[in-house]
């Protein structure tokens, strides 16, 4: 079978280009080529999928206020059917009863001419006039003077009214409301503590590390999985990624409060999710816990505590999300400059999917002062959107969400808000405008999302080719899911793209076989360029304590010089050596000659011996070459 002009003359090029590089480069550049041509068809199936579907972005439409009778320090809000529910907190003063128009108002929001409005509604009449809850709000307020609301929540099918009544957090009195099919509320009771607790503040189970994981030597650490390494001994927290206990660089390290503790002294944990390595570490007698995140496909490790009070995966095995920022597992890594104030004690509330599968929602809250944290993350994308920070939001069918920020605890009578329009509409809204007589329509807008997303993401791992067995590993694995995950991708009205995914996967698997070979040419370079060095370290350790006494000293030194030069003028013609480190040796090399060529014609001149203030100045024992993995214990 002949190819196509196109493809014959691209490949020719690429192997032309490369052929002085070896088979790995060759199979390299021609897994770019193929990578282009995959994003390049992907996107036009997105921009098919978005003409058949549409695309919803979140979006500002409008601002608008809520009047309240009293000052008041504005808590929380929801939707309940038609009505808004505002709840806040009224300094009452001399007054000797709360009431429940103290604590919440009812609204309904229009919409004319393209601006919004907060419609109040009366409390006569309505579930807040309940008498059963009149009784025992009045109760509450009677026996705990200092009551104030903290939360309001719809969580399954219910309406949940949560109070504060002691010093702790965790001290909440909660009404509850049913939700009828007919929209209407029926008060049950104020015994709801269980129904307002948050979610696990993780979606995984750490796994602690015990005696079994140890591993004795010269430098001791611990084995998690077989694929890092890690120890708090000799004074720093050191992660490496060979399990080599005759050596304590690594690939990351820090330093730790006690260089004295053992290596049992230290709480270490962690956690698998895909490619990315959890840890949770406390060194001897410190109080802070450190997290920190190594990723196998780039081999890099990044410290974030943030992960400390909540973390959850992302989908699709996109990496993790947590207050403030996320992680991927392709190694892009984002931390939103938000005030602390707005991110200390975020907890994971709740996740909502897109009914378009394109964008998921993450809801983080803050259970003390009640503010929370919206993140939209995009699947295509693999993006996280500008966070809307906010003290309370309502979410509405169509996808419009209503969001307030209070001004800390100053007691206003206007609160102003914001109304965006959004992805997250609800089920049944999306599917009155669904359609159904198209190839698009058979397949479903979800279904085309999470396929164009891992389509980008091979794309994307082919233009990284981050140069580890792990990162072409999980490429092929990439490429397997996607073509037994969507049968779709044979047809015709898809651009039969798993034609190209099918040849990406072969050329990944070819890719890998050459690169174990680079590998171990890599290890022999950086083997031999280590021995470089320390030859080196050792010919000027032996010219600084010459005695420069008889002309044969300068002979031998400048002779020695000259061999050790030539060596590593040898050395550059060694594949995947670092030819910059080289180069920066022998310019050392070449400064000390000059500087005992000089001596010596000074030495002949003068017929005496140097004295100890003349002698050549040795390199320092501590330097390294510049790609040395870890500082020196």
């Amino acid at each position: 079978m002949s190819q196509t002009p196109d493809n014959t003359t691209a490949d020719s090029a690429n192997d032309q280009a490369a052929a002085a590089g070896g088979g790995y480069e060759i199979l390299k550049r021609r897994l770019e080529t193929q990578g282009v041509a995959l994003a390049e068809k992907a996107k036009r199936l997105n921009e098919a999928r978005i003409a058949e579907f549409g695309r919803s972005e979140l979006k500002l439409q409008g601002r608008l206020a809520a009047r309240t009778e009293n000052n008041c320090v504005a808590r929380d809000i929801v939707r309940v059917g038609s009505l808004l529910v505002f709840g806040y907190n009224v300094f009452i003063g001399l007054r000797k009863e709360t009431a429940v128009a103290d604590v919440f108002s009812l609204y309904t929001l229009s919409e004319a001419n393209g601006s919004h409005d907060l419609v109040p509604q009366p409390l006569e009449g309505s579930f807040l006039a309940d008498p059963r809850f009149t009784a025992d709000f009045r109760e509450l307020y009677a026996y705990y003077k200092n009551a104030s609301l903290t939360q309001l929540r719809v969580h399954q099918h219910k309406l949940l009214a949560a109070f504060r009544i002691g010093a702790q957090v965790t001290d909440v009195r909660v009404f509850r409301w049913e939700i009828r099919e007919d929209g209407t509320l029926q008060y049950i009771d104020n015994r709801g503590e269980r129904d307002i607790a948050l979610p696990p503040a993780y979606d995984f189970e750490w796994a602690l590390t015990t005696r079994e994981h140890h591993v004795n030597g010269r430098h001791p650490h611990i084995n998690i999985l077989d694929t890092i390494f890690v120890e708090t001994v000799n004074g720093d927290l050191t992660i490496k990624v060979e399990n080599n206990t005759e050596t304590g660089l690594g690939i990351y390290s820090e330093p730790v409060q006690d260089r004295n503790q053992s290596l049992a002294d230290a709480d270490i944990a962690f956690a698998k999710l895909g490619t990315l390595i959890l840890l949770r570490v406390r060194p001897y007698r410190e109080e802070t816990t450190r997290y920190l995140v190594f990723n196998a496909r780039t081999q890099q490790v990044v410290r974030i505590d943030a992960i400390g009070k909540s973390c959850v995966q992302l989908p699709e095995d996109h990496g993790i999300i947590f207050p403030g920022g996320y992680l991927l597992q392709s190694g892009e890594f984002k931390r939103f400059d938000l005030p602390p104030e707005q991110t200390e004690g975020l907890r994971f509330k709740r996740m909502l999917r897109s009914p378009n599968g394109e964008d998921v929602l993450y809801v983080f809250y803050e259970p003390g002062r009640g503010g929370y944290g919206l993140f939209t993350y995009n699947l295509i994308e693999k993006t996280l959107g500008t966070p809307l920070m906010a003290s309370g939001y309502a979410r509405f069918d169509d996808g419009r969400v209503l969001v307030f920020q209070s001004e800390g605890d100053e007691p206003l009578r206007s609160h102003a808000m914001q109304v965006w329009q959004t992805p997250f509409t609800s089920d049944d809204h999306a599917r009155q405008s669904a359609k159904q007589n198209t190839f698009f329509g058979r397949i479903g807008n979800p279904e085309l999302v999470r396929g164009v997303s891992e389509l980008l993401a091979i794309s994307r791992a082919v233009r990284e080719q981050a140069p580890t067995r792990v990162a072409y590993d999980d490429l092929v694995r990439q490429c397997t899911r996607v073509l037994d995950a969507h049968f779709w991708l044979d047809e015709a009205d898809a651009g039969n793209i798993a034609a190209d995914v099918r040849v990406v996967a072969e050329t990944a698997r070819n890719t890998l076989d050459e690169f174990d070979k680079v590998a171990a040419l890599r290890r022999e370079a950086s083997r031999q360029l280590q021995q470089a060095q320390a030859a080196q370290h050792q010919l000027l350790t032996d010219i600084a304590a010459t005695l420069w006494q008889h002309p044969n000293d300068f002979v031998t030194a400048l002779s020695r010089l000259q061999t050790q030069r030539g060596q590593l003028h040898a050395l550059k013609d060694v594949r995947y050596i670092d030819v910059a480190q080289i180069e920066a040796m022998d310019a050392a090399l070449e400064e000390e000659e000059t500087r005992i060529g000089e001596k010596t014609v000074a030495f002949r001149r003068d017929g005496q011996g140097l004295g100890p203030a003349d002698r050549p100045a040795l390199q320092p024992a501590g330097r390294r070459c510049r790609g040395a993995l870890a500082h020196p214990r």
